[in-house]
């Protein structure tokens, strides 16, 4: 048994909260098992000059790097070349002298042959009989024993013999998918076909993505991941009140994983909309931003572009949150590029924890995105890239914006969260529930402003959910593929068609178009020219316009845009600036953002609020490639425009005194050189 501190110096807050409720930075060392004998001492050099306060240390779970009692446990051969035998208990106990944290890292989705062999009722069965086997390793099951109550005792055993200040649990879910991205379908397991046939009314288990229930089945496994989650959570907290517990979901710290992955389109904003989606509507819980050092599994020592590493630092503790950094092995061992340049930005975090502390989401714009849980429903992908293509248009003409989860939009509004929005964009996404539509209804007639495009807020009968909105329904299907083909809209009226005279501007659309039965005291915004021939070239004339809309709008108290098409998705195929100066035209009348900026579009600008006024974080992102990020170009002669200003501004990462101008309402800031980031902090007039 290790001697040592009994307890963590730094495991609780002083408002007596987790420690977890105040910013944090992690630093993980994903072990193999030669890295049993490491020395934890020069190990926590590294993580002290990195500028991360917590250690995550792989535990138990498939491989004990402690001296484990239990029969369901293998220890880890190479322990028995260690002086002391138990890594964990010498690594607790020198990070505590120093006060950094300690997080255990368990998994539990695999077990070795013998304990399989012992125990065939824990383990994963294909749709076909078979085990789930990787490197001699078999899949557990999530809803079998060994995840729902040999884990605990894990804990337990690790918990009575350390003083660990949380847990992380790595693969915890349904392994559908091994390592080598093999499918091998959906858990049928004996607990699997009666849970299911319980929760679906006594529905076939589905074998994969292409059965019809496998939506459900998602739904279904959630809950178990959820429920399996709350009860780990309670056994922790009821015996450590002390210890966090960090899970994809369901757990007092959400985890979040940064990553690259070939054959897999790199979305350059990813980490961005999933903490923004996060902080803006579960903000009682704090989120971990875990960022991969490589460039993919398979490529365990190969290093991440540092470019692309920093990236994902950036945007986590722009949008609220608590940043770590993931290598494979012991620190020294894999030469790893991108490390520098993430310490650079971890430190920068450490050096303003209480500015980050206080850090709230600052948008003005609510961008909803879509449900998660809908990913494998008709139409989630079309959904997905509408979404991209609005978040692009906002964030390429510095117009500051949240992300914030359409499941969570009536959350939002019961907890007042809505109520810090002026506009809430629904980009496509198809029935929003009777919960969320009466949320908006409300937010309208308090006054709140609504754009919606595509099919959001229409059932899949074609009612239209929202009072406020300026349609009554929707008639038949969407116009989708190639029925759109060679389909434009306008906002100016068009009076020359007739004679195949146009006016600009002509703005192709593309995905889908919705036809929609308007209230008489909808205005209608713009006009749509219907399909005509695009080839050959000789016949490629005949469009005129009809009585379709480019968009409408209705106001109660709040105006309500329906924009019938998908102008997102159109953006994101063509990626035409026309498109995009369209639908932020449409939308400028509820646009009013207190903050505008000078800058190329390749520039991110985050905007949050502390207690004093503007946090703004500006991420050059010139260094942009098809799948990473490379050097960036220094930006010169950029300028901030900020409303209600007190009349001064701090420089954060350049330093040095802002160069100000007083303006009617505000100040405009002439920016020094930016590199990779400044952050701007300026107080607002009380």
């Amino acid at each position: 048994m290790p001697t040592g501190a009994k307890a963590s110096p730094k495991q609780a807050t002083t408002d007596g909260q987790g420690w977890w409720r105040s910013p944090f930075s992690v630093f993980q060392t994903n072990l193999q098992e030669v890295d049993a004998v490491l020395d934890v001492e020069k190990v926590l050099d590294i993580i002290e000059e990195h500028g991360a306060d917590t250690w995550l240390i792989n535990t138990g779970g498939i491989v004990s790097f402690y001296p484990s009692d239990l029969p369901f446990q293998t220890r880890n051969p190479f322990l028995a070349d260690r002086p002391s035998g138990d890594l964990i208990g010498d690594a607790v106990t020198a990070a505590h002298k120093r006060g950094i944290r300690v997080l255990a890292r368990c998994d539990f989705s695999k077990m070795s042959t013998r304990i399989a062999q012992e125990n065939p009722d824990w383990l994963f069965v294909s749709p076909t009989g078979q085990p789930q086997v990787y490197n001699t390793l078999y899949s557990a099951c999530p809803s079998a024993d060994y995840y729902q109550h040999r884990s605990l005792d894990i804990l337990d055993e690790i918990m009575d013999r350390y003083p660990v200040d949380g847990f992380f649990f790595n693969w915890f879910g349904f392994s559908e998918t091994d390592y080598s991205r093999v499918y091998h379908g959906v858990c049928h397991c004996e607990k699997c076909q009666a849970s299911f046939a319980q929760y679906s009314g006594g529905k076939e288990l589905p074998d994969g993505p292409g059965h019809p229930n496998y939506p459900e089945w998602l739904r279904f496994s959630n809950g178990v991941i959820r429920n399996l989650a709350t009860k780990i959570s309670d056994h922790i907290l009821a015996q450590r009140p002390d210890a966090a517990l960090v899970l994809s979901r369901g757990a007092p710290v959400i985890y979040y994983e940064a990553n690259n992955a070939f054959g897999r389109e790199l979305w350059h904003h990813s980490t961005g909309e999933n903490v923004s989606a996060h902080r803006t509507g579960l903000p009682e819980i704090s989120l971990m931003v875990n960022s991969v050092s490589f460039v993919d599994m398979p490529y365990r020592m190969a290093g991440e572009q540092p470019e692309l590493f920093a990236q994902y630092l950036l945007q986590a503790i722009a949008r609220g949150g608590n940043p770590s950094t993931y290598i494979m092995g012991a620190p020294g061992r894999i030469p790893y590029a991108n490390l520098p340049l993430a310490g650079e930005i971890s430190r920068f975090f450490r050096d303003h924890k209480a500015m980050y502390g206080a850090l709230q989401p600052g948008g003005g714009i609510a961008l909803a995105r879509p449900d998660r849980l809908r990913a494998a429903d008709p139409g989630y992908d079309d959904s997905v890239e509408e979404f991209r293509g609005l978040y692009s248009a906002f964030k390429e003409k510095h117009i500051p914006f949240d992300v914030i989860g359409a499941d969570l939009i009536a959350k939002m509004d019961a907890e007042g969260l809505l109520e810090k929005y002026q506009l809430v964009v629904l980009p496509d996404l198809g029935s929003l529930g009777s919960d969320a539509a009466a949320a908006l209804d409300r937010f309208v007639t308090a006054g709140g402003d609504v754009v919606l495009t595509g099919s959001s807020g229409v059932t899949a009968h074609g009612g239209v959910e929202m009072a406020t909105a300026p349609s009554i329904m929707q008639v038949g299907k969407a116009d989708k593929g190639q029925a759109l083909w060679a389909t434009y809209v306008s906002t100016a009226e068009q009076p020359d068609a007739q004679a195949f005279h146009y006016a600009a501007p002509t703005i192709p659309v593309y995905g889908s178009y919705a036809h929609f039965v308007w209230k008489p005291s909808a205005q209608r915004i713009g006009v749509m020219l219907p399909q005509a021939p695009f080839g050959p070239p000789e016949k490629c004339y005949g469009h005129v316009t009809g009585g379709e809309p480019a968009a409408t709008s209705a106001t109660r108290n709040g105006t309500v845009i329906q924009i019938p098409w998908s102008v997102g998705r159109t953006y994101r195929e063509f990626g035409t600036t026309e498109v995009r100066d369209y639908f932020l035209t449409t939308v400028a009348g509820v646009l009013d953002a207190p903050v505008s900026a000078d800058l190329p579009e390749q520039v991110e600008m985050i905007v949050g609020r502390d207690a004093s006024g503007l946090v703004i974080h500006l991420i050059n992102q010139t260094g942009a490639r098809r799948k990473s990020f490379g050097p960036h170009v220094p930006v010169d002669g950029g300028k901030l425009r900020i409303k209600g200003a007190a009349g001064s501004a701090e420089l954060l990462v350049s330093g040095g005194a802002a160069k100000i101008t007083q303006t009617d309402g505000g100040i405009e800031i002439a920016l020094p050189r930016l590199e990779l980031n400044e952050v701007i902090r300026v107080p607002l007039a009380q």
